[in-house]
C-alpha cells in the first residue's frame, strides 16, 4: 500500500500577498499551462496544511469524542450537530461580517443612485457645486460596485471551503468509523449505505455553508429595505412587499409539486432503462427471434408515460422559472399603481430607487432564503444519518499480548457462539464476540479470507502490505504460492496494477495473491478459512505440499478445507457439524476407531449438495463440505472465476473500442439537429421571435416609467413659472399603457418559457426514438464492441441530461442573456458612445471566457476522476474488513484513505478557485461598464434628462451578478451539448439489411426444410478473420444433424451465418430460395433456436411465449403443457399474466430452457436449431427436453450444436468442424469405425467406459436406420482386423 502523493507542488497559495489572494492572481501560472495543454493530476496544487483531510479529521473526531462522553455522562444522546457548531463557530460567524457587508453595500448602492438621479432633475448647469457632489455620488456609487464584485467572491470562496472542511472531516470520521465496526452492526448496515454517507449526504455542506448565513441576512435585508421605501414612497411600499411574500409560497408550492412529479417520472425511467439493459443483453436472441418489434413497441410506450410526465414537471419548471423573470415587474407595478392611485406625484428618482431596491432584496427574499431553509433542512436530515451511523457498536479492540513464556498459542476454551467453522476462524481473530467462554491468542496473526480480497495497486503492493520488500524472501514466497508463471504472463510482472475489485486477475489468482500476502507477513499462527477451494487440483495440490506443509511448517496453522486428502498431513483434526464439534485428534486415532471421514461428512450433506459447476474438477471434493452450507454458497462465486482460467467460451474474435471522449467545442450543428428534432423551422423561427417580443416587453415596461417620468417634470417646471401648481397628467392613458406592458411582459414570459421546454422536451423523445431505432437495427457485431454500459449510458445519462437539465440550463440561458442585451442596448440607447468603451470590453471577455474554459475542462474532468479512489478505497476496504484488522492495518489504509481525499480536495480546490478567478475577471468587466455609464452620464449632462440616466444606471447595476449567470449557463449549455453529441452519434450506426424487401418468400417457405450450404465463408467483421472457410454442406429434409468440434471451431458461426447476424460470403440456400435475397424478419421468423443461454423478459409470461399475440390461449396452455411447466405456471397469482422478475430470475435455469422449448414449440418451424445448454440444465430436465425434441420435431430439420456427444450420437449425420473447415460429415457410427477421425478422437476421450456405451448406440441406431430388417439378437460376424462389420461389405457388393 504505497502513499498516493509523491512530492507534489507547493500552494502559491501560501505565499501570496494579499492583493494577489483577493484577484487570485496566484492562479494564472495554471492557467498559462492549461492554454499550452491538457492539464495532468502532477500539475494541481498540493493541499494546504490546514485543510488536510487527517488534520481536519481528527479536529473533528476530538470535539464528536468530547460530545460523546458529555452525553454518556448526562444520560442524553450526542448530538453530531452540536460537535460540528463547537468545532466550526468561530471561523464561520467571522464570514458572516462578509456577509453583513456584502447586503449592506446592495442597500446603500440605490440611496446613491437616487442622489444622482435627483441632480439630473433640479438640473442646473450654473451650479458647480451641485455637480461636484454629483461626482461624488457617482464615486461611492462605483466604490460600492467594485467592493460587491471583490467581497462576494472572496466570501464565497471562504465559504465554500468552510463546507469542503466539513465534509473531509465527515468522510475521514465514516471511515474511521467504518474500520471499526462490530459485526453486529454490520448486519445493520450496508456497504451501498455507507458508500452512500460518503457519496451523497456529506455533498449537502458543500452546499449548506455556502446558504446558511442568509438564514439571519434575508430577513435583516428584507426589513432595511423596507424602512428605506417607507422614507422614500410612503406607506405604498408595502403593497409590492406584500406581492413578494404572497410569491414565496407559490414557489414552494411549485417545488412540492415538482417533487412529487419527479419520483414518479423516476419509476417509469427506471422501467424504461431496465427494459432497455434486457434488449441490449438479449439482443442476440430478440434478432433471432425476430422479437424487435415487440419491444420497440414496449420501450415506446414506456416513453411515451416518461415524457408525459416530464413535459408536466418541465412545465411547472417553465413557471417557475417565468415568475422569476417578471416577479420584479409585477411588485414595481403594483408598487406604483397604489402610489399613483394615493395620489402621489411620480418622479425619476423615486422610480429607480425604489426599482433598484427591490432588485436587490427579490434576489435574497426569493432565492437564497429559501435556498437556505431547504439545505438546512436536507444537511439536518444527513447530520442524523450519520450520527446514527457513527453510533453503531465497534469492536472490542484486544490485544494479542507475546506470553511471557514465549509460547506461541492459540487457546479456545467452552466457547460458545452461533456459529460454523469460518465461525472459529473470526473468534480466534476476535471478530465474534463469545456469548461465554473464553478466546486467548497469543503471537501475530495473518489470515486468510475465503473470498480473496485485493485493493487497487500493484499485484506486489498487494502482497507486501506494508511490509518492506526483501527480494529474497519475496521470490520465496511468490513459488511457493504457485504465483511465478501468472506473474510472467502478466504485462508488467508483478507491477501491473489490479483495477478496483481485481478486475484483471482470475478467481485462482486472486486466492492465491491472498495466500501470499499471509505468508510474506511472516505471522506466528495462521488461519486459513478454505483458501485451495478457487484453484485446480494440481495448483491445490501445489499449494498445500509447497506452501502449507513446508513454508510454514514451523508456524501454528488453522486450515479449514473440504478435501478431505490433506487431511493425513495434519497434526490435528477437528471435526464439525452444525457448530457442534463432533470429533477431535489425530488422523491415526481417527482410522484406529474406524470412522469413515466421507460417510461421517456426508450423511446430512445429501440434500443440500448442490449442482456442481462445469469446468472444474476440485467441485467433486467440495461436495463433501461439512454440512454448513452457508460455507458452501459463500464459495460459489470464487469457484465460477476458478472455472474461467480452464474453460473459455467460443469467442467473437472482437476487440472492444475505446469510448471516443469528445475534445474542445461542441459544433453548430449540434445544436442545428437538436432544435430540429424538437420542431419544424417555422416553430423555431416563432420561438425566436417570442423570445424578442418577451425581452422587448420587459424594457418597454420600465422605459415607460421613465417616460412618465420625465413628462411629470417637464409639466412641473413650466407651471413653476405662473404660481407653484402641480398638474396632474391624464392618469388613465398612463395607468393603462403601464398596465398593458406589465401584462405583455408576463404572458410573453410565460409563453416562451412553456413553449421552449415543450421544443427541447420534444426533441429528446425524437432523439431517443431515432437512437433507439438506430440500436434495433444495429449489427451483432456493434454489440460486441460496445460493453453493455456504455451503451446503456446513452440512454441513461445522456437522455436523462436531454429530459432533465438540458431544458432548464437552455431556457436560463436564453432568458439572462436576452436580459443582458437589453441592458447594454438600454444604455447605448442613452448614451450612444457608450459603444465605443463595450468594443474592447466585449473582445476582452470573449477572450477570457475561451481561456478560462480551456483550463476549466480539465479542472472538471480531474475532480471527477479523482473522486472515485475515494469511493473504490471504502467499498474494498469494507470487503477485506477481517483481513485488514487481521494484519493490524486500520492505521494504514486510513493514511491511504486520507491520501485519496487530498488529492480529490486539491482538485476541488483548483475547482473553486479557478471558477472564482474568472468570476472576479467578469465582475471587473461589469464594473468597468458602470463607472462608464456613471461618469458618462454626468459628463453628458446636458443633453440627458433624469428617467433615461435613471433607466441606464439602473439597469447597469443589475448587471453585475446577471452576467455572471449568463456566461456561467453558456459554459453548462456547452457542456451538456456532449450528450446531445453523444446521442446524435448513436442515430444513424451502420444498419444490418432491411427487416422486409418487396420479394417476400411464399407463406408455406419452407415446407420441405432443405439447407444447402454452397461455398460459404463468414466473418464477423469486415476486417475480421474468416471464422468459417469454404463450408459446403447439404442438410437433407427432415435429417437430424448433430454439429460437434472444439471451443472455436465455427459451431456458433454457422448458426451465425445462417441466421444472418452478419452478411456470409458464398451462398445458402433454403427450400431453393437464397437467405440473402429475402428480407431479416422473414427470414428469422421461419427457423425456430432454443439458445445456449434461455433469455427470459420482463413482462408476462404470455409476452415471453408470444409477444404478437399470434396465438390462443388454448395453444399457449398446449406448449406449456409439452413442457411441463403447466403447474408451475397455473400457480403464479395472475397465471399465465403474472408480471416475471427482472429477466425471469424467479424461474430456475432449467425452467427458463424449458421456456425456450414451448417458444419453439409454439412457432411450429420446419427448420429447429439447439444451441445445446451444457451448464445450467438438471439431467432430469435434459432428458425432457431431448424427449420433447425427438417426438414434436420429428417431421423438421433439426441441427443440434452439441457439448456432450450423447445428445447426438443417434443423429441421421454428424458434422465436424474444426478451425471453421468441415473436416467430417456423416454417420456417427461410420466415423466411429474410422480410428483416424476426429470424432472417433473425441469419443475416445470419454473414457473407456463411456466411448463404448456410445458407439453401442451408434451402432444400434445405425443399423435400425439402414437395416431394419436383422433383428438385434444376430450377433453379427464382425471381421476384427479392421473393426468393419463385415456383412456391411457383402450387402453393399449385393446393392
Amino acid at each position: 500500500m504505497l502513499p498516493v502523493y509523491q512530492e507534489v507542488k507547493p500552494n502559491p497559495l501560501q505565499g501570496a500577498n494579499l492583493c494577489s489572494r483577493v484577484f487570485f492572481w496566484w492562479l494564472n501560472p495554471l492557467f498559462k499551462i492549461g492554454h499550452k495543454r491538457r492539464l495532468e493530476e502532477d500539475d494541481m496544487y498540493s493541499v494546504l496544511p490546514e485543510d488536510r483531510s487527517q488534520h481536519l479529521g481528527e479536529e473533528l473526531q476530538g470535539f464528536w469524542d468530547k460530545e460523546v462522553l458529555r452525553a454518556e455522562n448526562d444520560a442524553q444522546k450526542p448530538s453530531l450537530t452540536r460537535a460540528i457548531i463547537k468545532c466550526y463557530w468561530k471561523s464561520y460567524l467571522v464570514l458572516g461580517i462578509f456577509t453583513l457587508i456584502e447586503e449592506s453595500a446592495k442597500v446603500i448602492q440605490p440611496i446613491f443612485l437616487g442622489k444622482i438621479i435627483n441632480y439630473f432633475e433640479n438640473y442646473d448647469p450654473m451650479d458647480s457645486v451641485a455637480l461636484n457632489t454629483a461626482y461624488a455620488y457617482a464615486t461611492v456609487l462605483t466604490v460600492c460596485t467594485l467592493i460587491l464584485a471583490i467581497l462576494h467572491h472572496l466570501y464565497f470562496y471562504h465559504v465554500q471551503c468552510a463546507g469542503m472542511r466539513l465534509r473531509i472531516a465527515m468522510c475521514h470520521m465514516i471511515y474511521r468509523k467504518a474500520l471499526r465496526l462490530s459485526n453486529m452492526a454490520m448486519g445493520k448496515t450496508t456497504t451501498g449505505q455507507i458508500v452512500n454517507l460518503l457519496s451523497n449526504d456529506v455533498n449537502k455542506f458543500d452546499q449548506v455553508t455556502v446558504f446558511l448565513h442568509f438564514l439571519w441576512a434575508g430577513p435583516l435585508q428584507a426589513i432595511a429595505v423596507t424602512a428605506l421605501l417607507w422614507m422614500e414612497i410612503g406607506i405604498s411600499c408595502l403593497a409590492g412587499m406584500a406581492v413578494l411574500i404572497i410569491l414565496l409560497p407559490l414557489q414552494s408550492c411549485f417545488g412540492k409539486l415538482f417533487s412529487s412529479l419527479r419520483s414518479k417520472t423516476a419509476t417509469f425511467t427506471d422501467a424504461r432503462i431496465r427494459t432497455m439493459n434486457e434488449v441490449i443483453t438479449g439482443i442476440r436472441i430478440i434478432k433471432m427471434y425476430a422479437w424487435e418489434k415487440s419491444f420497440s413497441d414496449l420501450v415506446t410506450n414506456l416513453r411515451k408515460k416518461e415524457i408525459s410526465k416530464i413535459l408536466r414537471s418541465s412545465y411547472l419548471r417553465g413557471m417557475n422559472l417565468a415568475s422569476f423573470f417578471s416577479a420584479s415587474k409585477i411588485i414595481v407595478f403594483v408598487t406604483f399603481t397604489t402610489y399613483v392611485l394615493l395620489g402621489n406625484v411620480i418622479t425619476a428618482s423615486r422610480v429607480f430607487v425604489a426599482v433598484t431596491l427591490y432588485g436587490a432584496v427579490r434576489l435574497t427574499v426569493t432565492l437564497f432564503f429559501p435556498a437556505a431553509i431547504e439545505k438546512v433542512s436536507e444537511a439536518i436530515i444527513s447530520i442524523r444519518r450519520i450520527q446514527n451511523f457513527l453510533l453503531l457498536d465497534e469492536i472490542l479492540q484486544r490485544n494479542r499480548q507475546p506470553p511471557s513464556d514465549g509460547k506461541k498459542m492459540v487457546h479456545v476454551q467452552d466457547f460458545t457462539a452461533f456459529w460454523d467453522k469460518s465461525s472459529l476462524l473470526s473468534a480466534v481473530l476476535g471478530e465474534l464476540a463469545p456469548s461465554h467462554g473464553l478466546v486467548s491468542v497469543h503471537g501475530r496473526v495473518a489470515y486468510v479470507s475465503q473470498q480473496p480480497w485485493v485493493f487497487s495497486g500493484t499485484v506486489r503492493s498487494n502482497i507486501l502490505f506494508g511490509k518492506k520488500y526483501e527480494k529474497e524472501r519475496y521470490e520465496k514466497v511468490i513459488k511457493a504460492c504457485a504465483l511465478k508463471k501468472d506473474l510472467q504472463l502478466l504485462e508488467d510482472g508483478d507491477l501491473t496494477v489490479i483495477g478496483d475489485r481485481g478486475t484483471t486477475l482470475s478467481g485462482g489468482q486472486k486466492a492465491r495473491v491472498n495466500l501470499a500476502r499471509a505468508v510474506y507477513q511472516d505471522a506466528d499462527i495462521y488461519l486459513l478459512d478454505d483458501p485451495l477451494s478457487a484453484v485446480d487440483a494440481e495448483v491445490s495440490r501445489h499449494l498445500f505440499e509447497l506452501c502449507i506443509c513446508q513454508t510454514l511448517h514451523e508456524k501454528i496453522t488453522i486450515l479449514v478445507t473440504h478435501q478431505l486428502q490433506y487431511l493425513k498431513a495434519a497434526s490435528q483434526i477437528l471435526i464439525l457439524k452444525d457448530g457442534k464439534m463432533v470429533q477431535k485428534g489425530t488422523y491415526t486415532e481417527f482410522l484406529k476407531s474406524g470412522i469413515d471421514f466421507g460417510s461421517l461428512l456426508k450423511k446430512d450433506n445429501e440434500e443440500s449438495e448442490q449442482l456442481p459447476v462445469p469446468g472444474t474438477p476440485t467441485l467433486r471434493n467440495r461436495t463433501f463440505s461439512e454440512s454448513s452450507v452457508w460455507s458452501q454458497q459463500s464459495s460459489r462465486p470464487s469457484l465460477k472465476d476458478g472455472a474461467v482460467e480452464t474453460q473459455d467460451t467460443e469467442n467473437v474474435p472482437v476487440t472492444l473500442s475505446d469510448e471516443n471522449r469528445s475534445e474542445g467545442k461542441v459544433g453548430f450543428q449540434a445544436y442545428k439537429n437538436y432544435f430540429r428534432a424538437g420542431a419544424h423551422w417555422i416553430v423555431i423561427i416563432f420561438l425566436i421571435l417570442l423570445n424578442t417580443a418577451a425581452q422587448v416587453a420587459y424594457v418597454l415596461q420600465d422605459w415607460w416609467l421613465s417616460y412618465w417620468a420625465n413628462q411629470q417634470s417637464t409639466l412641473n417646471v413650466t407651471v413653476n413659472g405662473g404660481g407653484n401648481v402641480t398638474k396632474k397628467l391624464d392618469l388613465n392613458w398612463y395607468l393603462g399603457i403601464y398596465s398593458g406592458l406589465t401584462v405583455a411582459t408576463v404572458l410573453f414570459g410565460i409563453a416562451r418559457s412553456l413553449l421552449v421546454f415543450y421544443v427541447l422536451v420534444n426533441s429528446s423523445q425524437t432523439l431517443h426514438n431515432k437512437m433507439f431505432e438506430s440500436i434495433l437495427k444495429a449489427p451483432v457485431l456493434f454489440f460486441d464492441r460496445n460493453p453493455i454500459g456504455r451503451i446503456l449510458n446513452r440512454f441513461s445519462k445522456d437522455i436523462g441530461h436531454l429530459d432533465d437539465l438540458l431544458p432548464l440550463t437552455v431556457l436560463d440561458f436564453i432568458q439572462t442573456l436576452l436580459q443582458v442585451v437589453g441592458v447594454v442596448s438600454v444604455a447605448v440607447a442613452v448614451i450612444p458612445w457608450i459603444a465605443i468603451p463595450l468594443v474592447p470590453l466585449g473582445i476582452v471577455f470573449i477572450f477570457l471566457r475561451r481561456y478560462f474554459l480551456e483550463t476549466s475542462r480539465d479542472v472538471k474532468r480531474l475532480e471527477s476522476t479523482t473522486r472515485s479512489p475515494v469511493f473504490s478505497h471504502l467499498s474494498s476496504s469494507l470487503q477485506g474488513l477481517w483481513t485488514i484488522r487481521a494484519y493490524k492495518a486500520e492505521g494504514r489504509c486510513q493514511e491511504l484513505f486520507d491520501a485519496h481525499q487530498d488529492l480529490h480536495s486539491e482538485a476541488w480546490f483548483l475547482f473553486l478557485t479557478t471558477s472564482r478567478w474568472f468570476a472576479v475577471r467578469l465582475d471587473a468587466i461589469c464594473a468597468m461598464f458602470v463607472i462608464v455609464v456613471a461618469f458618462g452620464s454626468l459628463i453628458l449632462a446636458k443633453t440627458l434628462d433624469a428617467g433615461q440616466v435613471g433607466l441606464a444606471l439602473s439597469y447597469a447595476l443589475t448587471l453585475m451578478g446577471m452576467f455572471q449567470w449568463c456566461v456561467r449557463q453558456s459554459a453548462e449549455v456547452e457542456n451538456m451539448m456532449i450528450s446531445v453529441e453523444r446521442v446524435i452519434e448513436y442515430t444513424d450506426l451502420e444498419k444490418e439489411a432491411p427487416w422486409e424487401y418487396q420479394k417476400r418468400p411464399p407463406p408455406t417457405w419452407p415446407h420441405e426444410g432443405v439447407i444447402i450450404f454452397d461455398n460459404v465463408n463468414f466473418m464477423y467483421s469486415l476486417d475480421g478473420p474468416l471464422v468459417l472457410k469454404h463450408l459446403t454442406a447439404l442438410i437433407k429434409s427432415r435429417e437430424k444433424v448433430g454439429i460437434v468440434g472444439r471451443t472455436g471451431a465455427g459451431k456458433s458461426s454457422l448458426i451465425s451465418a445462417l441466421f444472418r447476424l452478419s452478411e456470409p460470403e458464398g451462398k445458402i440456400w433454403i427450400d431453393k430460395i437464397l437467405t440473402t435475397e429475402i428480407g431479416l424478419h422473414d427470414l428469422r421468423k421461419k427457423m425456430s433456436i432454443i439458445p445456449q443461454e434461455p433469455v427470459l423478459f420482463t413482462g408476462t409470461m404470455r409476452k415471453n411465449l408470444d409477444p404478437f399475440n399470434e396465438h390462443t390461449d388454448e395453444e399457449l396452455w398446449n406448449a406449456l403443457q409439452e413442457v411441463q411447466l403447466k403447474e408451475t405456471i397455473e400457480d403464479l397469482p395472475g397465471k399465465m399474466d403474472t408480471e416475471l422478475a427482472e429477466s425471469g430470475s424467479n424461474f430456475s435455469v432449467g425452467q427458463r430452457q424449458l421456456v425456450c422449448l414451448a417458444r419453439a414449440i409454439l412457432r411450429k418451424n420446419q427448420i429447429l436449431i439447439i444451441d445445446e445448454a451444457t451448464a445450467n440444465v438438471d439431467p432430469r430436465t435434459d432428458e425432457l427436453i431431448q424427449k420433447k425434441i425427438r417426438e414434436k420435431f420429428a417431421h423438421c430439420t433439426v441441427l443440434t450444436i452439441a457439448h456432450r456427444l450423447n445428445t447426438i450420437i443417434d443423429s441421421d449425420r454428424i458434422m465436424v468442424l474444426d478451425s471453421g473447415r468441415l473436416k467430417e460429415y456423416d454417420e456417427p457410427y461410420v466415423l466411429l469405425q474410422n480410428k483416424e477421425s476426429l470424432f472417433y478422437k473425441m469419443v475416445q476421450q470419454l473414457g473407456k467406459a463411456e466411448a463404448a456405451a456410445l458407439t453401442e448406440t451408434a451402432k444400434q441406431v445405425y443399423f435400425k436406420r439402414n437395416y431394419p430388417h436383422i433383428g438385434h439378437t444376430d450377433h453379427m460376424v464382425t471381421n476384427t482386423s479392421n473393426g468393419q462389420p463385415s456383412t456391411l461389405t457383402i450387402f453393399e457388393t449385393a446393392l
